[in-house]
């Protein structure tokens, strides 16, 4: 990850590389505890249509955020405001660019782009997901006393932080 890296807001072109992106991060992290890939829970191409429904469709209240690198999407960050809070709904990174820094970067352009006058932040993460769990943890993020089970099935915990980061 030598080149520069743009960070912006993502747009209805970024479709296939962002659908790429959220699949070569998934599938080396959650996809294990999952034990499933991405492309066994949903085609390429569903994939593909449901972010373009999704960015077509926009939202004051979510951003869709991507860091490009030499025309390629190599990572994305979901927020959005929760009533009074914001919900960091995705944030992944392809494994060639992990330890860069990129994650915090694109987690924090994130939460920026929602903050306003909402209070603390959140998010779900797997419980076995420990790689993701130490990253949040060293970026200030706090573990609650709440867990549920995902729709893939595997427990998730919630993680808060309070606005000022």
């Amino acid at each position: 990850m030598s080149e520069t890296t743009v960070v912006r807001e993502a747009r209805v072109e970024d479709a296939e590389g962002f659908v790429r992106a959220h699949e070569a991060a998934w599938n080396a992290t959650a996809g294990a505890i999952v034990g499933k890939s991405l492309e066994e829970l949903m085609p390429f191409e569903a994939r593909v249509e449901r972010y373009r429904a999704g960015i077509a469709q926009g939202s004051e209240a979510a951003r869709i955020w991507v860091a490009e690198q030499a025309g390629e999407i190599v990572g994305l960050a979901v927020c959005r405001r929760e009533g009074p809070a914001i919900e960091l709904r995705d944030l992944y990174v392809v494994p060639a660019a992990w330890g860069t820094g990129l994650a915090a970067r694109l987690m924090d352009t994130a939460l920026d782009s929602v903050r306003g006058d909402a209070g603390a932040a959140f998010l779900w993460v797997g419980e076995d997901n420990a790689r993701a769990r130490r990253f949040y943890e060293r970026e200030g993020w706090v573990r609650e006393d709440a867990s549920r089970a995902s729709p893939l099935g595997p427990a998730e915990v919630r993680y808060s932080r309070p606005s000022s980061g």
